[in-house]
Formats: structure tokens, C-alpha cells, sequence
């Protein structure tokens, strides 16, 4: 079952270019889904309450065009057939008849607190998954290149405005975090996503951030305060 939400971008949503920040579009996409979840079951209230929880693992997000305040998009987004413990998820933005950016996602279901993974049969839907998964130009999976030299080139202590109902920054906003170090972003822009996420990074924690490229875009690595790896990503960008 493919699912849709119509909405009209705010002004607040858009950068000193006057375009929509990446992460906003992830959060458009994210947005939808839950309200598919909200609608047809099991919504994140009622998994929770069964002290279970959707964890995002992997995102793989491709930009094809900009998107600017009041513009109207429709977001649609579909379970796709899967097995194992992976959940796999994808989702469009489109303004009118023009594709804006398409999502790969991975998801695990796991027990709050034991922190068990369960598997796609362990839970019942109330729509059915879609056999149609979305083939983008860069794999979901990656590993940052063994000849990419990552330097150390900041910090950043994970505040209120970066946290989730779960205490620990939401994934959205490490997209935002990857931007913020980007060399030249007022003329160029980030066409590629990819994101591993590895281990929490909850409220009050710093993470160490490293970057390093090579001719495909800049790698991230963020890594906690005890020395374990928060997260990788790819970003490649285009010039504007």
C-alpha cells in the first residue's frame, strides 16, 4: 500500500539559498510514514506501550531537485517486502509531476528495554508491504573507504532542540549536523545521503566529528564520548 500527505513547505524550513535544508525533506518523509503507522497500525504509541520501538539503522536519500517556501509537494511512502530483522522502507517527494528526492530506509524493531531485535514476522501490520523497492544510484549499505583519511574537525554536545521523545538525538537532525560541516555550502548542494547509524547519542553527550573525501563526496564519522562509533555517512554534493 502506497500512502501520500499533501503539504506546503514554510518559509522556516529554508536556508540562507532560499531552499528547503536537506533535513527537512527527511523529516517530510519520516512525517508521512508515521502518519501511515497512526492510521492503519501499529502507530509508535502502541508499540511503545508494548515496550517496543522502531529504530532507524541505514538511510539511503537521493536530492534531484530544490524546493522553496510555499512550494506544495506530495510525500508518499510504502513497507516494502522484507525478512529477516530488517524493515525496509521507501519514500518520494514530488512538486506536481516533478520528482524532488526519493528514500531507501532501514529499520529495526527492537525491545526498549532489553534492547532484542525482533523480525518481520513478529509483528502484524495493518497494510500490506509493496514488492517495488526503489533502486538508487548508491548502495544503502557502504563502508567508508579503507584510503580515506578522516581528520578530527569538531565537536558537537547533543542539546533539547536535537532530542526525540526517546532522549537521544533524533535522526533527522545528523543530517543537519553533516551540513554544518560542509565546505561551501552557499554554491553547492548535497545530491546524496547516505547514513549508517550505529549507537545512540543521547542528550548531554559530545560527539567527536571526522571528515574526510575522496572524488565521490565527504565521508563522516561521529564517534561518543566513550569512544564508540555514533554514526558514517556519505554526502555528495553538486555545485548549484
Amino acid at each position: 500500500m502506497i500512502y501520500s500527505e499533501n503539504y506546503r513547505i514554510r518559509s522556516h524550513n529554508c536556508d540562507f539559498n532560499g531552499v528547503v535544508r536537506p533535513s527537512e525533506i527527511l523529516r517530510y518523509m519520516h512525517e508521512t510514514a508515521n502518519l501511515q503507522m497512526r492510521k492503519y497500525g501499529p502507530s509508535g504509541a502502541a508499540l511503545r506501550a508494548d515496550n517496543k520501538a522502531f529504530i532507524l539503522s541505514k538511510i539511503n536519500l537521493s536530492f534531484y531537485r530544490e524546493l522553496r517556501a510555499i512550494d506544495e509537494i506530495r510525500v508518499e511512502t510504502w513497507a516494502v517486502e522484507s525478512k529477516g530483522v530488517s524493515f525496509y522502507r521507501c519514500s518520494r517527494v514530488f512538486r506536481g509531476e516533478d520528482l524532488v528526492a526519493e528514500m531507501v530506509a532501514v529499520f529495526a524493531l527492537v525491545d526498549i528495554e532489553t534492547k532484542k531485535l525482533y523480525r518481520v514476522t513478529d509483528v502484524e501490520f495493518g497494510f500490506d508491504a509493496e514488492p517495488n523497492m526503489l533502486e538508487l544510484d548508491v548502495p544503502v549499505r557502504f563502508r567508508i573507504p579503507e584510503g580515506v583519511e578522516l581528520g578530527l574537525i569538531g565537536e558537537y554536545t547533543v542539546n533539547y532542540s536535537d532530542t526525540d521523545i526517546n532522549m537521544h538525538m533524533n535522526n533527522t537532525n545528523y543530517l543537519d549536523v553533516y551540513c554544518d560541516y560542509l565546505p561551501d555550502v552557499k554554491n553547492n548542494r548535497v545530491i546524496t545521503a547516505v547514513i549508517n547509524y550505529q549507537t545512540e547519542a543521547p542528550l548531554g553527550a559530545t560527539i567527536k566529528i571526522y571528515r574526510g573525501e575522496d572524488e565521490d563526496g565527504y565521508y563522516f564519522r561521529t564517534v561518543r564520548d566513550d569512544g564508540k562509533v555514533n554514526s558514517e555517512s556519505l554526502i555528495m554534493t553538486d555545485k548549484r
